[in-house]
């Protein structure tokens, strides 16, 4: 492939947008649940199975259960997306835009599914 068009690749790969929006991170033994927002949802699902595996997870309690279950245990979902209102990212404060949605979205799935105590592994505030 010639440079220039591997440069063109890089770049519109680099200034495309990434899923973002609210996920859950389920239990499928006990139906306990996380519950997150990202602007890369396919990263962040790669980034707790890391923590995870390498027992650095900030939640204990969602660890000890990776630890009993295994990667199989649990799954992925996306609770719902953000559609990006421009085809590309431009800067940062394109993404900026989004970033500051994503408490909002996370709120209404804390909420909606009240991922506590015995069912999921949030504390109550």
């Amino acid at each position: 492939m010639e440079k220039a068009k591997r440069k063109e690749l890089a770049y519109n790969y680099a200034h495309t947008h990434r899923q973002m929006g609210a996920y859950r991170i389920l239990n499928n033994h006990n139906g306990k649940s996380l519950v997150g927002s990202t602007l890369n949802l396919e990263g962040v699902w790669n980034k707790h199975k890391f923590m995870l595996d390498i027992a650095s997870h900030t939640n204990k309690e969602l660890e000890a259960d990776w630890k009993k279950y295994g990667e199989a245990g649990f799954s992925f979902e996306i609770l719902e997306e953000i559609k990006p209102q421009e085809e590309f990212v431009q800067d940062k404060a394109d993404m900026a835009k989004y970033h500051k949605m994503l408490p909002d979205l996370e709120n209404k799935w804390l909420e909606k599914l009240s991922p506590y105590g015995e069912r999921g592994y949030h504390k109550q505030k």
